[in-house]
Parts: C-alpha cells; structure tokens; sequence
C-alpha cells in the first residue's frame, strides 16, 4: 500500500503540535511512503532549517521513504485545477493520482472540500488514519 502525507501533517507532526500526525511520523516505517516533490518544496518554504534536518533524517533513516521529484504532468494538474483546487493543492491532488497512492493523509480542510469524488485514491485525516492502522495506541 502506498501512501503520502500532506504538508500540514508533516509539519504539525514534526513541530509537535498534533498528536496523530505525531504517531504518524513515529510510524513510517510500517508503510510504503512516497512525498510528491511540491509538499517537499513547501516544508521548505514553511519550516526552519533545524525542522528541515529533522525532516530529511527521517526520509534517510527509512528506505520505505522517497522523495519524488519527477515532474507531474501537466494533464493531471490541469484536471484537478479544472475541479476547483489550487495550484498546490491541485499539484499534489495531481500527483497521488499519477503515481496511484492509495491513501493520502491531510488535514486541509480546503484541499479536502475541493478534492473530487472520482479521485482513485482515499483522503484520511490523521485521525482517522490512527485508527484504520491501530497506531492510536503506539
């Protein structure tokens, strides 16, 4: 099973702000996990160089991790920018679908709204991810 994690979860999981995006991150290793280059990209641009270091420790520690940084073709980007997202949002909404990621983790309310129903791939939050793989109790 492959999965992805949204920017908000990567961050709120590695500022410690949220508990489930927490036990998401100390989990990883039980899952297949790939990161679309535009939410690498933005941590960049939201999280101090010292998060950053924490952020790549963990792509590195892991070998079930990776970075994507093949560019999403643009047919896919302009489907989901033509359903209502934004050109972020639609860029990763984009990329699960090309690369066939069966779950993505988010917690953004917007991307969540805007996201189509006949997307190939499941949107969990957090929360809700915790709980399908029992990991609210790790």
């Amino acid at each position: 099973m492959l999965i992805s994690l949204d920017t908000n979860v990567w961050i709120f999981g590695l500022l410690g702000v949220d508990g489930f995006c927490q036990k998401i991150l100390l989990n990883l290793w039980q899952f297949e996990v790939v990161i679309p280059d535009q939410v690498r990209a933005e941590l960049e641009h939201n999280l101090s160089d010292d998060d950053m270091k924490r952020f790549y420790q963990l792509v590195l520690q892991f070998e079930n991790l990776k970075i994507d940084f093949e560019l999403v073709p643009h047919s896919y980007i302009d489907l989901f920018h033509k359903k209502g997202l934004r050109k972020g949002d639609a860029e990763i909404g984009a990329f699960c679908e090309w690369r066939r990621v069966d779950i993505i983790v988010s917690d953004n309310r917007d991307f969540l709204n805007a996201l189509p129903s006949d997307r190939s791939f499941r949107v969990l939050s957090p929360e809700a991810f915790c709980e399908e793989f029992n990991l609210s109790n790790t």
